[in-house]
């Protein structure tokens, strides 16, 4: 009988590489975003300069990571990534404002952001441990992820879509000379089902398992409506400190 030799498994990477690979991540995200805001057109704007884009790309870094990173690194290079892509952001933001002697003045520029600096502490674990379960061999894992991956897409189609609805009730008046001014809603739905439908894409193209598929677009509702109301808590939080919003 012929013997066959085990095919070594493969070891995950020194904590140092790990680490180095998620802090450039980050800036590579910054430059992308701002880049991306400044040059292409707004279908394209659309993906990367968003909260949902941002937390796509960390999911999928995720998805690398879960495969050859030790347990402990999945969250952390999470919080790595997107901790430098903050700083990265305002940083280049700050020379775009003021010119390179504008760096120099880093609680000037760095203090602004500490309450996404920490939303980047939360929510980058939370999403490189989603991003790992997506090829997860239980299914469940595998639908929180996947359900995260397309649901942080329909958060993203929900809040303009909810905010416009909440305007045109707590005031109608106002609402009415709005849309006629900038032509509302169509534009707000368009955008929206846009996002939502990046999402579906992204799930049916990540999905690689027999039934997942459709299982993973149903868990885009649950998932997506426990983002929305996180992501609202935090941009509330955000706007009674006086930040306003990223992007």
């Amino acid at each position: 009988m012929e013997q066959t030799t085990p095919t070594p498994e493969r070891s995950p990477a020194p904590s140092p590489t790990v680490l180095l690979l998620a802090a450039l991540a980050g800036p590579a995200l910054a430059a992308l975003t701002i880049g991306v805001a400044l040059l292409m057109p707004w279908w394209i704007r659309m993906f990367i300069d968003s909260a949902a884009g941002w937390c796509a790309l960390v999911l999928l870094v995720g998805l690398w990571g879960g495969t050859r990173l030790r347990p402990w690194q999945v969250p952390v290079s999470g919080a790595v990534a997107l901790l430098s892509a903050v700083v990265c952001y305002y940083g280049a933001a700050a020379v775009l404002n003021g010119g390179p002697l504008a760096l120099l003045n880093v609680p000037g520029w760095l203090f602004p952001a500490w309450l996404w600096l920490l939303a980047a502490c939360v929510a980058g674990p939370l999403l490189t441990a989603a991003g790992a379960w997506i090829h997860h061999d239980r299914r469940p894992r595998r639908m929180v992820g996947l359900g995260l991956l397309g649901g942080v897409f329909l958060a993203e189609a929900l809040y303009p879509v909810l905010g416009w609805a909440h305007f045109r009730i707590t005031a109608p008046e106002a609402h009415a000379s709005y849309v006629s001014q900038l032509g509302f809603p169509t534009s707000v739905f368009v955008q929206a089902g846009l996002t939502a439908l990046l999402g579906v894409a992204l799930v049916l193209v990540v999905a690689r398992r027999p039934g997942d598929r459709l299982r993973a677009l149903g868990a885009m509702v649950p998932a997506g409506l426990v983002w929305y109301v996180g992501v609202w808590g935090a941009q509330r939080v955000m706007f009674l400190a006086g930040m306003g919003y990223l992007g």
